[in-house]
Order: C-alpha cells, then sequence, then structure tokens
C-alpha cells in the first residue's frame, strides 16, 4: 500500500459519515416509519448497536492485517482459492448497491424537480463523476468529501432548524401504536439497510493511516454516533412535521423543506435540499465504486489500479437501468435488501472468526517455542 494514498482516521470517519448518510436519509424515514410508525427511534436504537458489530470487525481485521483488505488477509489466512469463493457474493452485493445509488438518485430528481428529463441523463453524470474521483486517488477523495460534509450536514441541519414552527409534538404519540414487534422488524430492516451497505469499508479501510502504530478508531466511532444522532432525529422531526402523512410520501425530508416559510424571505428550500442529497449520493456512490475496485483489483493481483475503474461505472450504469424499472419496483428492493446484507455479513464474520483462531494459533506455537528455547538441554 502506498504511503503517500493513506487517510487519516478523521478523513474516513468523515467518510463513514457521509457513505451512511448519503443518499440513505433520503428513503430511511419514508420507508421505515411504515413499518414502526412512531416507534422508530426506539429502531434505530436497536439497530446502532447492531451495527456496532460488523464496524467492530472491520476495524479488528484492519488492525490485524494494517493496510491490507479482506481478500490479502484471506488469502494469508485460507488460501486464495478459499477466499474467492468468499469474496463471491462480496462482489456481486457491491456491484448491485452501486447500480441501486445511481437510480436512486436519478428517480429523486426526474420524480421531484425534473420530471421531463430522462433517468440516464442523472445515471450517466453520477457514474462519470464518481469514477473520474475514484481515478484521482483515495487522498483526493477524502480531502474533497472534508468539503461537501459540511455541504450535506449543514443543510440536513439547517431545515431541520427552519422548520421548528411546523413541529407539533403530539404527533409523536402513541409511541408503539402498533405494539412492539414492529420496531424490531423495522429494526432489521434498518441495520440491513443502513448499517449494511457500510460493508464496503472493508476495502476502505486498508487506506486508513495508522496513528504511533495502532489504528486511532475513536474518530470512526465518533462519525457513526453522528450518523445515528442525525437519522434519528431527522426521522423525529419529519413526523413531528407530517403527522400521519410522513408515510405517504416518498421523501419527507424533501417535502418538509417545502413547508419552510420565514417572514416571507426565506421560503421553500426544496432546490438546496436537492443539491445536498445529490452530493450525498455522488460522495456514496465514489466509495462504493472505489470498495468495487479496489476489491476486483486485489482479487485479480492486478498492478495498476485504475485499470478497471471506467469499466465497472459503465456496468452499474447500465444495471441501474435495467434491473430497476420504476419506484415501485425499488420501494420492493429496499424491504428485500436486508436479507443481502446479513447473507454478505457472514463473509466478513468468517473472516474474523479466521483471523482470531490465526492468531491464537500463532500465540500458542510461539509460547511453545519459548518453552522449548528455555529448557534445560540433557
Amino acid at each position: 500500500m502506498k504511503t503517500d494514498n493513506m487517510i487519516s482516521p478523521v478523513q474516513m470517519a468523515v467518510l463513514l459519515l457521509v457513505y451512511m448518510t448519503g443518499s440513505t436519509i433520503l428513503f430511511v424515514p419514508s420507508t421505515l416509519l411504515a413499518q414502526s410508525g412512531n416507534a422508530f427511534w426506539l429502531s434505530m436504537l436497536v439497530s446502532g448497536l447492531f451495527g456496532c458489530l460488523p464496524l467492530g470487525c472491520m476495524l479488528y481485521l484492519n488492525r490485524r492485517f494494517p493496510g491490507e483488505t479482506l481478500i490479502e488477509g484471506g488469502i494469508r489466512t485460507i488460501g486464495y482459492p478459499v477466499t474467492l469463493i468468499l469474496m463471491v457474493p462480496y462482489i456481486v452485493f457491491m456491484i448491485l448497491l452501486q447500480a441501486y445509488i445511481y437510480f436512486s438518485i436519478g428517480a429523486f430528481f426526474t420524480t421531484t424537480m425534473m420530471r421531463d428529463t430522462p433517468v440516464f441523463i442523472f445515471n450517466g453524470l453520477m457514474a462519470m463523476i464518481s469514477a473520474l474521483t475514484v481515478r484521482a486517488g483515495a487522498l483526493v477523495m477524502a480531502r474533497m468529501f472534508m468539503l461537501l460534509s459540511f455541504l450535506l450536514v449543514g443543510v440536513i441541519v439547517l431545515v431541520l432548524v427552519f422548520n421548528v414552527e411546523s413541529y407539533h409534538l403530539n404527533y409523536l404519540l402513541p409511541v408503539l401504536p402498533m405494539g412492539i414487534k414492529p420496531v424490531f422488524h423495522s429494526a432489521y430492516l434498518t441495520s440491513g439497510f443502513i448499517y449494511g451497505d457500510f460493508l464496503v469499508f472493508a476495502f476502505v479501510f486498508a487506506y486508513l493511516r495508522p496513528k504511533e502504530g495502532k489504528t486511532a478508531t475513536k474518530p470512526i466511532f465518533l462519525g457513526y454516533l453522528i450518523n445515528w444522532l442525525l437519522v434519528s432525529f431527522t426521522s423525529l422531526c419529519c413526523i413531528m412535521a407530517l403527522g400521519p402523512l410522513t408515510n405517504e410520501y416518498q421523501y419527507p425530508l424533501f417535502n418538509i423543506s417545502r413547508l419552510i416559510s420565514i417572514q416571507e424571505i426565506i421560503e421553500r428550500l426544496e432546490s438546496i435540499i436537492g443539491m445536498s442529497m445529490m452530493a450525498g449520493s455522488y460522495m456514496k456512490a465514489t466509495i462504493t465504486l472505489f470498495a468495487l475496485n479496489t476489491a476486483i483489483t486485489r482479487l485479480l493481483k492486478q498492478k495498476d489500479d485504475g485499470q478497471l475503474v471506467y469499466p465497472l461505472a459503465l456496468l452499474g450504469l447500465v444495471l441501474s437501468l435495467i434491473v430497476v424499472r420504476n419506484e415501485a419496483d425499488f420501494g420492493d428492493v429496499l424491504l428485500t435488501w436486508p436479507m443481502l446484507t446479513f447473507t454478505v455479513s457472514l463473509t466478513l464474520y468468517v473472516f474474523t472468526f479466521v483471523a482470531l483462531i490465526s492468531k491464537r494459533h500463532a500465540k500458542t506455537n510461539l509460547s511453545d517455542q519459548h518453552k522449548k528455547g528455555s529448557s534445560p538441554s540433557p
């Protein structure tokens, strides 16, 4: 791994924050509030705790094999053939995820702001810009996204604050209108949707620069916590602003931006929230393409990291126009996507388990050698 292309822990935390927020904040409220209603914040608490498991596994593997991805660590412990088999579902997952991100941003603009524009215009533009960014390298991407993160988070906070007059606390009651079962169902969906997509960071953490010989995990977990608070607070604000109609809108955050009216000076900020959502989707698509390119390059043992970027971006663009035809199909994908992410996460858990066993086995062999070396000769 080239040392001049490494990312600091703070930059990596920002990448994690913008990735988990990205296009996710567009769909989370409407899709998941329909499953749990006013108890969505309880679902976020459960799923947030569950998301710490894959994040901890990825950080452990990064500390166990610094500067290496799952593939290099897997080849070292279980061999290339087994690693190749385990990586197939992981790569398929990232290819589909990339296509769905392209489709989501195209569907958002063609149904809200630019209805006469063909969807492939947005998908193609997103694929081209994300590919160019990946070609620039990890460090350039991290520095650029540090600036764009202020736009993404700042606009969301601005919209939520300006809507204070539209909030009604009584819309939050009752907390459990349908019992406790929908809470766990929504937690399952949230765990697979928000905290399943970031499995791609198993290939991004390889670019994390160690701090004093160790991986600094505090900034990364802080970024994880900020995302959890931001999504939870956004969902609560959508409920307080729209009430029972929250489930009727495909993009609640976009719709509450239309409610803003301050002294007839600041009104209807949907164009600003649209730019923010485009920036978030762009960053998420770029990181996904970066992880996918890294995985395939390492798996095929290619020396040139940028050789496959454009073909992979084109593949994602084509799939975004073929796999999903309309928003109804995409809604079905959001409900079935968690099962795929949980299946793919098994690969991560297998690698973590093997790394733990191999480390203990190495310690046992080392202690045995010390005992043999310290024993007196006859």
